[in-house]
């Protein structure tokens, strides 16, 4: 078996400073922000997402699910409506910085979409759940920014409780991870206290770590974002209760798919029921300031 040692440190810390978690970002494909949530948002999310997973058991919703090696973990998907502080990291403003970062400018300046929005919570005794990138089913591999993705810490990340494990530099490969057994990876862990969220490109290798506390549960709440042209996890528009939506913000609709426009054509929404089709959200901008946007970011001509 080929071992795949880690590249040289020092390694990535929580800090405050985003233009330090950038840089991190983009030398070692993932950052760690500290103080990302306040102590109440933490406390707020950690105590719904527990009474979620409690209702969930009792109705026997809970199955196992394949990104894990066994039925220990518990992972909640779709919590938009499910409590209005975890629709408000849809559009939040660290978030946003950061995936702008490392998508880049769409095309005529249009809003990148939510591809996911879910808990996962590791427990005493879970196993690690092995090195994967998050743009692994994008077929053929693309060697591109596709996918930024932002964990939330709502416990303290350490190496006992399974804080997601990290291959440094993997996002510059340029290949998935070899995953027929014949390549192991050395990984280490991304560390933070609650309230931190790591920070990463899609490309990373990555996975969550195993648990092996005697009594300490790990929770994070897992966004990713992806450009305009791409496929959600899911048709959220579909899915949610538009009555929590309502009072959201027009960013936070576009991310979610309410939009009607895509790649500068409108299409109505002639079908859709009356208060979905309320809360979609049509062309915000003139054609020449969308047109105006595309010459500013198209480079320069040689000669």
């Amino acid at each position: 078996m080929q071992t795949i040692p880690l590249p040289e440190g020092p390694f990535p810390v929580a800090t405050t400073d985003r233009e330090q978690v950038k840089a991190d970002v983009k030398e070692f494909g993932y950052g760690i922000v500290k103080d990302a949530l306040t102590p109440e948002q933490v406390r707020l999310m950690r105590s719904v997402l527990s009474a979620e997973i409690e209702q969930e058991e009792r109705a026997g919703k809970i199955k196992e699910s394949y990104t894990d090696r066994d039925a220990v973990n518990r992972r909640l998907s779709i919590l938009m409506d499910r409590h209005e502080c975890f629709r408000d990291l849809v559009d939040d403003e660290m978030a946003m910085e950061m995936a702008r970062f490392i998508l880049g400018p769409s095309y005529l300046d249009e809003p990148y979409l939510l591809h996911a929005l879910s808990a996962n919570v590791t427990r005493p005794g879970s196993r690690d759940m092995g090195v994967h990138g998050d743009t692994d089913y994008i077929l053929p591999h693309l060697d591109a920014p596709l996918f930024a993705r932002v964990i939330w810490f709502l416990d303290d990340f350490d190496e006992e409780v399974g804080a997601t494990r990290v291959v440094p530099k993997s996002h510059l490969f340029g290949h998935l991870p070899v995953k027929d057994g014949s390549v192991k990876y050395e990984t280490l862990p991304a560390l933070g206290p609650a309230g931190s969220a790591l920070i990463y490109d899609g490309r990373l290798y990555h996975g969550t770590g195993a648990n092996t506390s005697k009594d300490r549960e790990r929770a994070a709440v897992i966004a990713g974002y992806i450009h305009p042209w791409m496929r959600p996890l899911a048709n959220y528009p579909m899915l949610l209760d538009p009555a929590a939506i309502e009072g959201s913000s027009v960013l936070c609709r576009q991310l979610l798919g309410y939009g009607r426009v895509n790649i500068g054509f409108e299409q109505p929404w002639r079908y859709a029921r009356e208060d979905v089709a309320a809360l979609s959200i049509g062309q915000t901008r003139t054609i020449e300031e969308m047109r105006r946007q595309v010459r500013q970011d198209e480079p320069a001509q040689a000669g």
